[in-house]
């Protein structure tokens, strides 16, 4: 499909250019998650670390909803594995004592062509996924100037609206 990808109408509202006669007539409205849910078991230690932060994060500002906990997943999974490939080129384990030095980019690439070697490759082409995701959900400086999200203030939902958002 060419063109801009759709905005949901959640996001057009947020951005203040809703027009109901050009809204879909029965757009599926996802059941908002209210508490941040545990990380999946798989994640590695820098993509539970970041889920934790992130779920809170979009809980709390009421955008997280059962069916971007997928996508959440994915976002945190292409980190883990950013890192996992920052470590491989910044971070290398030495050979002959077993520990891990530091190297900078230049020491990496030194007389190499950056685009075959794998782990600066890995590490470029997650963080752009990672990076994609990020927009995706209104977590770059750029995509967060677009939204206007009503803050709400502690402690006071109601466990009623809590209960009828739920069913």
């Amino acid at each position: 499909m060419a063109g801009r990808p759709r905005k949901p109408t959640s996001a057009k509202i947020i951005q203040g250019n809703f027009r109901k006669d050009r809204s879909p007539k029965n757009e599926p409205q996802p059941k908002k998650v209210f508490e941040v849910p545990r990380p999946p078991s798989h994640l590695t230690r820098h993509a539970k670390k970041l889920w934790k932060s992130l779920a809170a994060e979009l809980v709390e500002k009421g955008i997280l909803t059962i069916i971007d906990l997928p996508a959440l997943e994915a976002c945190c999974e292409i980190y883990g594995q950013y890192r996992e490939a920052h470590e491989a080129v910044f971070h290398p384990i030495d050979s002959m004592t077993g520990k891990r030095t530091k190297r900078t980019l230049a020491e990496y690439l030194k007389g190499r062509n950056s685009q075959t070697m794998p782990e600066y490759t890995a590490m470029t082409k997650a963080f752009n996924t990672f990076k994609a995701y990020l927009i995706e959900f209104g977590m770059t400086p750029a995509s967060r100037g677009k939204l206007d999200i009503p803050e709400v203030p502690e402690g006071n939902i109601d466990p009623v609206q809590r209960l009828y958002h739920e069913a």
